[in-house]
């Protein structure tokens, strides 16, 4: 069986398009809208244990150097 995860965004003032991309690059997809005032609702396989290793240690070697620069 597939498993899934969500994420919101508030849709005030609404994700700008270097967010989304970004969402898109991490594996979100959006699947809903839920008004003007609500929020965008996407969604993504979720990882298996493995990887859900690999996925942390990736962001943790992505933001360290977006600290260090």
């Amino acid at each position: 069986m597939e498993r899934w995860e969500y994420h919101r965004v508030p849709s005030t003032p609404g994700p700008s398009t270097t967010e989304l991309n970004a969402l898109g690059e991490q594996g979100w997809e959006l699947v809903l809208q839920t008004g003007p005032m609500g929020h965008y609702v996407f969604k993504r396989r979720a990882a298996g244990f493995r990887e859900r290793i690999t996925l942390d240690q990736r962001a943790r070697v992505q933001n360290a150097r977006t600290q260090a620069e």
